[in-house]
């Protein structure tokens, strides 16, 4: 069991804010190149999506075939999930426990932001392991979370000039941003983790790195970048099970 399992979008405002949201602005970039990361790395087409709030990422991956599996801890978050897709398969997972998943096996685990709200390195090393358990001989896992710099910049969806105690923030720190792409203006606050801890994480939990991606912004794209060309807000870690 996950003690002190917390997530920002429990409370009714914040998850009806954030249900709205899709691809705007800087998440766009986010969704970006997952299609082709994953069809880098993965065969088979079932897919757990870890954290999956209010559905958001588990529609992102049945639009590229996948029969998806979608867990999350905020009751509010899923409810808004099986309004939007009423035959998607939306499951409550209490203090982020898989145990009920025991013996399922899945050929890619899709993780998008969900560890940029868990506190606690034990938590963390727990859900990789437990994540890596469920899956397939060469499934992989794929966890999307944000940069550092995303506390220390500004971009097209969100602000963090407010926060200056930001910069002094080390793995394990709560860091608060600003988003600017929901009614609900009030800050978020997450839980910032450097690359270099990330991998120390998943060398304990029995986890390869096999890529790691940084999306930059193009000219291309269609938004307006602020500072995502220069910088990349989120990173992408392909993970498999060491050996596999």
């Amino acid at each position: 069991m996950i003690h002190d399992f917390r997530n920002v979008y429990a409370d009714d405002e914040r998850a009806e804010s954030y249900a709205r949201l899709e691809y705007p602005g800087t998440y766009y970039l986010a969704f970006r190149d997952l299609p082709a990361v994953i069809e880098r790395h993965t065969s088979g087409r079932a897919a757990l999506d870890f954290g999956c709030g209010a559905g958001r990422s588990s529609r992102f991956l049945q639009e590229l075939g996948y029969s998806v599996v979608g867990v999350d801890i905020s009751a509010p978050m899923l409810a808004r999930a099986r309004a939007r897709d009423p035959g998607g398969d939306y499951r409550l997972v209490p203090d982020g426990d898989l145990s009920d998943l025991a013996g399922t096996r899945f050929d890619l685990v899709l993780s998008t932001f969900t560890f940029d709200n868990i506190p606690v390195r034990e938590n963390r090393l727990r859900l990789f392991s437990d994540l890596g358990q469920l899956l397939s001989h060469h499934g992989r896992l794929i966890n999307l979370v944000s940069s550092p710099d995303i506390y220390l910049n500004e971009w097209a969806s969100f602000s963090t000039k407010d926060f200056p105690e930001n910069r002094s923030a080390r793995s394990g720190n709560r860091v608060r941003i600003g988003m600017l792409d929901v009614e609900d203006r009030r800050p978020v606050e997450d839980v910032m983790w450097t690359d270099s801890d990330y991998r120390d994480l998943y060398a304990a939990a029995g986890l390869d790195v096999l890529e790691t991606h940084r999306p930059l912004g193009r000219s291309s794209d269609p938004r307006t970048w602020v500072s995502e060309t220069r910088i990349s807000p989120w990173v992408i870690y392909v993970l498999g099970r060491c050996g596999t």
